[in-house]
C-alpha cells in the first residue's frame, strides 16, 4: 500500500536521524558515525535543511511518510518511516562541489565528526552532477530559458517498512515538484533504485570518461514534463 506524503518538520529531526542511521549503518558509520556527536551534526543539518528559505543556496524540501497503520495507542503512530530530500537549484545557486557545507552543516566544532570524510562522500557525488547538468543545473541549451532543476539528493525507509511502496510515493511526490515548475530533475541511484527511477522516467546518464572511472552511483536524468 503506497503511504501519504507529508512534509517534514523540526518536531520530526529525532526520527529523521534514526532512519537516516539505519540507511547508513555499518560502513556507513565512518562518515555518518551513531555517536553524539554524529546525532548533533545530523540534527543541525535536518535543521538547516528544514529551515527558511535563503537566496543563496537552493530551496530544500523534506518529505515524510508516516506510519498510520497501526493504531493511535501504539507509541510509533505517525512518526516518519521514509523520507526524501529534494532541492531547487535556482539560477547563480550551486549544488556542486564544497555546497553541502551550507545545505547540511559544517563540522568542524563536533568532536568525531570529519570534515574530510563527509567531502569524500558529498563531493564524488557532486562532480557527477556537474557532468551532467553543470554547477547551477543549466548545461542543456534547452534548460538555459529557466536555470532551474531540481535535484532529488537522498530517498530512504527503515527496513521494517519496506515493500509497502513508500519509497515509490516519495518518488511521485519529488518528480510532482519538478513537473509543477517545469523543470528537469536529477538523481544519483544506487543498484537498488534503478527500477524505480526507470519507472518515473529517469535516464541513467553516460559520464565514466569524463569522470575518469565509473561515478559512485549512477547519474540520472528525467527530463521536462512532456507537453
Amino acid at each position: 500500500m503506497a503511504g501519504k506524503v507529508s512534509m517534514a518538520n523540526t518536531d520530526d529531526i529525532p526520527d529523521l536521524v534514526e532512519i537516516f542511521w539505519e540507511a547508513f549503518s555499518g560502513p556507513g558509520e565512518v562518515v555518518f558515525p551513531h555517536t553524539d556527536g554524529g546525532r548533533k551534526w545530523l540534527q543541525r543539518s535536518f535543521d538547516n535543511l528544514l529551515g527558511q528559505k535563503s537566496y543563496y543556496r537552493p530551496e530544500s524540501k523534506v518529505a515524510v511518510v508516516r506510519n498510520l497503520n497501526s493504531l493511535n495507542t501504539i507509541p510509533d503512530h505517525g512518526r516518519p518511516v521514509a523520507l526524501a530530500i529534494a532541492h531547487i537549484v535556482r539560477p547563480g545557486q550551486n549544488i556542486a562541489g564544497k555546497s553541502w557545507t551550507t545545505r547540511w552543516s559544517r563540522c568542524e566544532d563536533i568532536p568525531g565528526v570529519s570534515e574530510e570524510r563527509l567531502a569524500e562522500f558529498f563531493e564524488p557525488l557532486a562532480r557527477a552532477h556537474y557532468l551532467v547538468v553543470g554547477k547551477e543545473g543549466h548545461l542543456e541549451r534547452r534548460y538555459a530559458a529557466k536555470l532551474i532543476i531540481a535535484v532529488i539528493e537522498l530517498v530512504m525507509t527503515k527496513s521494517s517498512s519496506r515493500g509497502r511502496g513508500y519509497a515509490s510515493a516519495l518518488m511521485g511526490w519529488a518528480t510532482k515538484l519538478a513537473d509543477n515548475l517545469d523543470i528537469p530533475c536529477y538523481l544519483d541511484a544506487g543498484m537498488r533504485g534503478m527500477g524505480i527511477c526507470d519507472r518515473y522516467g529517469f535516464k541513467a546518464q553516460d559520464i565514466e570518461m569524463r569522470y575518469g572511472g565509473p561515478p559512485p552511483c549512477t547519474p540520472m536524468l528525467r527530463s521536462r514534463k512532456q507537453q
